[in-house]
């Protein structure tokens, strides 16, 4: 992006901006974006990661090269999407309780619960003090917290929600739709 920028200097200076430099930051921020997303999907992002694909970035259109985040996609990335991600690391709640609760209701068991709690669609970012507010109720109970959340229009959906019951058929719906949205984004 600096390169960019630095290439069209005169514009900066003169204040006029052409459409060209305008589509052309966009398209490589978008890029600079997606290889940031891949790493972050796959844990391996941080501040030298981040200066690592700025510089390559730069250096690549510097030499007219086009930048892709492509080259950052783990092989079959796309492929075996889900088991790509390192959700473990996340700070969330998760909507089957974390603790196993030795009551068998509906289709759920212990060996169930361990095999969909940590997938990324049992999981929604919440505010530490909602998360906690949470607990590890029940889905039924823990709606009425999730109606009042403020930061997320999916979660106070997830509120709302006429079924009172969080079911394997839930997270596997919500697994596909959220590799869906980012197999959509990181493909645009």
């Amino acid at each position: 992006m600096a390169f960019l920028v630095w290439r069209n200097k005169n514009n900066f200076i003169k204040d006029e901006f052409n459409e060209n430099f305008n589509k052309e930051f966009e398209i490589y921020l978008l890029e600079l974006r997606k290889a940031m997303t891949v790493k972050i999907l796959n844990n391996k992002i941080n501040t030298n990661e981040i200066k690592d694909l700025v510089f390559k970035m730069n250096a690549e259109l510097n030499q007219n090269i086009n930048f892709s985040y492509s080259k950052f996609l783990p092989e079959k990335f796309l492929n075996n999407f889900s088991s790509d991600i390192e959700s473990h690391k996340l700070e969330v709640e998760h909507i089957l309780p974390k603790t196993w609760q030795n009551t068998n209701f509906d289709e759920w068991n212990e060996t169930s619960h361990l095999q969909y709690l940590e997938q990324i669609s049992n999981k929604i970012l919440l505010n530490k003090l909602t998360n906690i507010k949470c607990a590890n109720n029940f889905f039924s109970l823990k709606q009425e917290k999730y109606k009042e959340n403020h930061n997320s229009q999916e979660v106070k959906e997830l509120g709302n929600r006429e079924d009172k019951i969080w079911s394997k058929a839930d997270i596997e719906s919500r697994n596909k739709a959220i590799e869906l949205v980012l197999k959509n984004f990181i493909n645009e």
